[in-house]
């Protein structure tokens, strides 16, 4: 696991999602479309669980210098 990997960078995410929104908008009402907005919102849970992983690990990293 690499924290400084662009995976878990929650922007990255959110940036995935915003082109992909772009992209569907492109296209007519129909299955593509559909597909391509379903995958955005999966890219915006993406960046909410990277969020939710940042904020732990940065109580988590809290707690262990309380520790000292």
């Amino acid at each position: 696991m690499n924290p400084k990997s662009k995976l878990y960078q929650p922007d990255h995410w959110r940036s995935r999602a915003e082109a992909t929104r772009k992209k569907a908008e492109g296209l007519a009402y129909g299955k593509p479309r559909d597909r391509l907005l379903n995958v955005a919102i999966e890219y915006d849970k993406l960046a909410r669980r990277a969020q939710e992983w940042q904020t732990r690990r940065s109580e988590d990293e809290t707690w262990s210098e309380r520790e000292l």
